[in-house]
C-alpha cells in the first residue's frame, strides 16, 4: 500500500492592512488617552504607504510637538505647506516648532504670516503670543493671547496656560493663577499647567499649596523641568541652597521659556554661598536676553551690593525701581544708601519698603527685614543740634 501524499500545509492570505482611515482614528483615540509616542507609532505605518496622506502628516506634526521632537514636527508641517502654502493652521504649527528649535525670528514670521492668511486663528494669536512671551515682550504676548482666547473662549487649555505665564512675567501671579485653573478645568491632564501653577503659589510665598502642584506634575512626568525649577525655588526659599542649585542646574540650558528664570534663581542661591562672582555671570546672560527685565536688573543690583560696587548697585536699583516698585527692590537700595552712611535716603527707602504691598516670596522676606531695619536705623542716625547735645528720631 501506497502511503499517502503528506497533507499540504494550510495557506491563509494575511489580513489585509487597516485602511489609513481607520489607522488615523487609532492614533486620534490614542493621542486622546495622551499616548502620543504610541499614536506616532500607528501614523509612522499611514505615511510609510502613503507619505503624503495629508490628515496623518497634520495629526503626527502635533504629536511629535507634543512629546518635543521639534525638527521632525516642522518636516511634517512642511511637507502640508508644500501642498497648501497658505493654510493658516500649519503656519501656525510651524511657528511653534521652530519656537520649540530656538529659531525665533523664523517662529515670529511664520506667525505672523497666519494671522495675515487667517485674522480669525486663534491658533495663529496663541502661536504669536507664545513667541512674545519668549521674547520677552509679555504685553505684546497678553494682546495675543486674549484674541486667541476671545476666538476660541472654550476649546484651548494651552491658550489659558500660555497667557498665565506671560502674567507670572509681569509678576502679576493673582491673575496667572485664574488662567491655571481654568487650564486645568478645560484639562485635567494639562501638566503644563499643573508644573506653573504650582511654581506660581511657590513665587507668591504659599509653599504648601505650590509643592502639591510640584509634586504631582513630577510624578506624572520626573523630566518636567518647569516642576524642576519650582522644586529648585523651594529648596532656595528654604535655605537649602545646595539642593537648589542641583535641581536649577537641571533646567539651565534646557528650556528656552524659563532659561533666565532658572539662572535668576541660581544666581540667588549663589549669593547665598557668598559667590557674587558667578551670580553676576548668571544675571547678565539672563539680561542679554532681557535687557530691561526690571527684576533681574534689580538682581544684579543686589550683586553689585555684595561685591561693595555701591554706584553700579545703586544705577541698577534705580533703574529698575523706575520701571517696577517693588519691596525687595526699595530694601536693597536701602542697604546701598546705609552702606554709604546716607541715613536719610536709606530711611526713606526702609519706609517705602514696609509702604508696598508684598508681590512675591521675595518681597515678603525683604519687607520682614525692612521693618526691622526701621526700627535699628535710629540709633545710626543722629537728630536735632549735635552741638547742644540733642538727639532724637528720624523716623
Amino acid at each position: 500500500m501506497t502511503a499517502a501524499p503528506a497533507s499540504a500545509p494550510s495557506l491563509q492570505a494575511p489580513p489585509p492592512p487597516p485602511a489609513s482611515g481607520q489607522l488615523v482614528a487609532q492614533a486620534t483615540q490614542l493621542a486622546s488617552q495622551r499616548k502620543y509616542a504610541d499614536a506616532v507609532v500607528v501614523l509612522n505605518q499611514v505615511l510609510g504607504a502613503n507619505p503624503g496622506d495629508e490628515a496623518a502628516l497634520r495629526l503626527r506634526a502635533v504629536l511629535l510637538g507634543a512629546i518635543g521632537r521639534y525638527a521632525e514636527m516642522r518636516a511634517d508641517v512642511d511637507a502640508v505647506l508644500k501642498l497648501k502654502p497658505n493654510d493658516s493652521q500649519m503656519l501656525a504649527s510651524r511657528a511653534v516648532a521652530s519656537l520649540g528649535l530656538r529659531q525665533i525670528d523664523q517662529g515670529l514670521a511664520d506667525a505672523n504670516r497666519a494671522i495675515g492668511v487667517n485674522p480669525n486663528s486663534a491658533a495663529a494669536y496663541a502661536a504669536r503670543g507664545a513667541v512674545y512671551r519668549v521674547m520677552g515682550k509679555f504685553e505684546e504676548a497678553l494682546a495675543d493671547f486674549d484674541s486667541s482666547i476671545s476666538l476660541n473662549p472654550k476649546g484651548d487649555s494651552a491658550a489659558f496656560t500660555e497667557r498665565g505665564q506671560a502674567y507670572v512675567g509681569l509678576s502679576k501671579f493673582d491673575k496667572a493663577l485664574v488662567d491655571f485653573d481654568q487650564a486645568l478645568v478645560l484639562s485635567p491632564t494639562n501638566d503644563v499647567a499643573r508644573a506653573v501653577r504650582g511654581l506660581t503659589l511657590l513665587l507668591k510665598g504659599n509653599n504648601a499649596e505650590g509643592m502639591v502642584d510640584i509634586k504631582n506634575a513630577l510624578d506624572r512626568n520626573p523630566n518636567n523641568q518647569i516642576a524642576e525649577l519650582g522644586q529648585g525655588l523651594a529648596m532656595l526659599v528654604s535655605g537649602q541652597t545646595d539642593r537648589a542649585l542641583l535641581a536649577l542646574n537641571q533646567v539651565i540650558g534646557k528650556n528656552t521659556a524659563y532659561d533666565s528664570l532658572a539662572r535668576v534663581l541660581r544666581a540667588r542661591a549663589l549669593l547665598a554661598k557668598n559667590d557674587p562672582t558667578n551670580a553676576l555671570i548668571d544675571v547678565n546672560i539672563a539680561l542679554g536676553k532681557f535687557p530691561n527685565d526690571p527684576g533681574t536688573l534689580q538682581l544684579r543690583g543686589l550683586v553689585w551690593l555684595a561685591k561693595h560696587d555701591y554706584h553700579k548697585a545703586l544705577d541698577d536699583l534705580s533703574r529698575a525701581i523706575t520701571k517696577r516698585e517693588t519691596v525687595e527692590g526699595y530694601f536693597a537700595r536701602a542697604r546701598v544708601h546705609e552702606a554709604q552712611n546716607n541715613f536719610d535716603k536709606a530711611t526713606d527707602d526702609y519706609r517705602r519698603a514696609t509702604q508696598l504691598p508684598a508681590a512675591g516670596v521675595f518681597d515678603v522676606l525683604a519687607q520682614a527685614a525692612a521693618r526691622q531695619k526701621i526700627q535699628q536705623l535710629p540709633k545710626k542716625v543722629p537728630c536735632g543740634n549735635s552741638s547742644s547735645g540733642t538727639e532724637g528720631t528720624c523716623l
